[in-house]
C-alpha cells in the first residue's frame, strides 16, 4: 500500500518558486514605496517653490521707477507701494493725501517709508515720511478732492515744505514700504536655507523652506530684458528680476542620494518707463 504525498525533490521545487515569488513581490513592494516616497518628496519640494513664487511675484509686480533699491545675487531691496491717493494740500507740518480704498490687512501691516507723487511731466518724486496718521479731509475737500466711500485722509510727517519735495495738489501719489527678500539659513529648518521676507524695520518672516544651493535672484537689464546674474552698477537699468527658485524637500526619500529639488525660474518685469 503506498502512501500519498510529495517527494523531496517536489518540496524543493515548491519552495524554491515560493521563495522567487516572495522575493520578487518584496522587490515589487519597495519599489512603489520608494516611488511613493519621491513623489511625496518631489511634490514638496514643488510646492515650497510655488508658495515662494506665489507671495514674492505679487509684491514684486507692483515695483515702479527705480524701484529697485539694493540688490545681490541672494538678495534685493525694493520699494513696493501698498495704497493709492491723490495729494492734497499741506497743512502745518503734515502733508495731507486722500487715498483709495485698500486692503486693509495690507495696510495694517505694512511699514510705511515714504511717499511718491507724479508730476506733471510723467516723472516720479519720492520722498520719505518719518509718520503715518489720520487726518481730517477739510483740505482735500477745499481742493476739490473728495474721499471715495472706504477710503482715508492721512497726514504724512518729515515731508519738507515747498519744491522739490512737497507734492502739487491733485498729483497722482502712492505709499511705499521698502521689502527685503534674502535668502538666508532658516529657523524652522536648521541647517537648511529659507526665503526670509522683512519690511522695513518689522521682524523679518521666513516665507518658505527649504530651498536648494542656487537658488536667487537673476537682474534683467535693458528695453531687452537681458538676464544676468549680477546686479550692474547701476541699479535704475534693471527692469525686472529673475526668480530662481529651486525647492527642496525637506527629507531626502529611501533610495535617493539627497532631498528632491524642484527647480522653478520667473521673471518680473517692473513698472519702469524704458529710457
Amino acid at each position: 500500500m503506498r502512501r500519498a504525498g510529495f517527494t523531496l525533490i517536489e518540496l524543493l521545487v515548491a519552495m524554491t518558486v515560493a521563495a522567487i515569488l516572495t522575493t520578487a513581490l518584496a522587490r515589487l513592494l519597495v519599489n512603489d514605496s520608494r516611488f511613493a516616497a519621491r513623489q511625496e518628496a518631489m511634490l514638496s519640494a514643488r510646492r515650497t517653490a510655488r508658495t515662494a513664487q506665489n507671495w514674492v511675484s505679487i509684491e514684486l509686480g507692483m515695483v515702479g521707477d527705480s524701484g529697485l533699491r539694493a540688490a545681490a545675487p541672494d538678495s534685493v531691496v525694493v520699494r513696493v507701494p501698498y495704497v493709492f491717493g491723490i495729494a492734497c494740500d499741506r497743512v502745518s507740518s503734515q502733508q495731507i493725501v486722500s487715498l483709495a480704498p485698500s486692503d486693509s490687512v495690507a495696510y495694517a501691516s505694512a511699514v510705511p517709508a515714504g511717499l511718491a507723487w507724479r508730476r506733471s511731466n510723467g516723472t516720479w518724486v519720492f520722498v520719505t515720511v518719518s509718520a503715518v496718521a489720520a487726518s481730517s479731509d477739510s483740505s482735500c475737500l477745499a481742493d476739490s478732492i473728495h474721499t471715495v466711500p472706504s477710503g482715508r485722509v492721512v497726514g504724512l510727517a518729515g515731508i519738507a515744505a515747498g519744491p522739490p519735495f512737497q507734492p502739487d495738489p491733485g498729483s497722482i501719489s502712492y505709499l511705499y514700504q521698502l521689502v527685503t527678500y534674502r535668502f538666508a539659513a532658516s529657523v524652522d529648518l536648521p541647517g537648511r536655507t529659507a526665503l526670509w521676507r522683512k519690511a522695513g524695520n518689522a521682524p523679518p518672516e521666513e516665507l518658505a523652506a527649504p530651498f536648494a544651493a542656487g537658488s536667487g535672484f537673476g537682474f534683467l537689464v535693458g528695453s531687452s530684458l537681458t538676464a544676468q546674474n549680477s546686479p550692474p552698477a547701476t541699479l535704475s537699468t534693471v527692469r525686472g528680476l529673475e526668480l530662481r527658485l529651486i525647492g527642496a524637500s525637506e527629507t531626502t526619500p529611501q533610495g535617493a542620494a539627497g532631498p528632491m529639488t524642484f527647480p522653478l525660474v520667473t521673471q518680473i518685469q517692473f513698472m519702469n518707463r524704458p529710457t
